[in-house]
């Protein structure tokens, strides 16, 4: 084997090994997303359940409403329904 067929055959090898090295960072990203889909679709599944059950359960909705208070403002403004019925309940007893 002469010289110039090992200098293409590395070459090659190269090519070859920045495709994988591509290919791998591509499977990553996509393992990556898919493991932040289903987190946030265990959120979304988990906040469900928890709206629901607070109907229910009065204890349970206290406890959702002092977890809320711990919230900057503006991450309030996302839950004031929650945090309105309470203050409506409350002033009203």
């Amino acid at each position: 084997m002469n010289s110039d067929d090992i200098k293409s055959r590395i070459e090659k090898i190269e090519i070859e090994k920045k495709q994988l090295e591509t290919r791998q960072r591509n499977l990553a990203a996509i393992m990556s997303k898919k493991k932040k889909d289903e987190d946030k679709r265990r959120k979304i599944i988990l906040g469900a359940i928890i709206l629901t059950e607070m109907k229910k359960k009065e204890s349970l909705r206290r406890y959702v409403v002092g977890l809320l208070s711990t919230l900057r403002e503006r991450d309030k403004e996302l839950f004031s329904e929650i945090l309105e019925k309470t203050e409506e309940t409350t002033s009203g007893q």
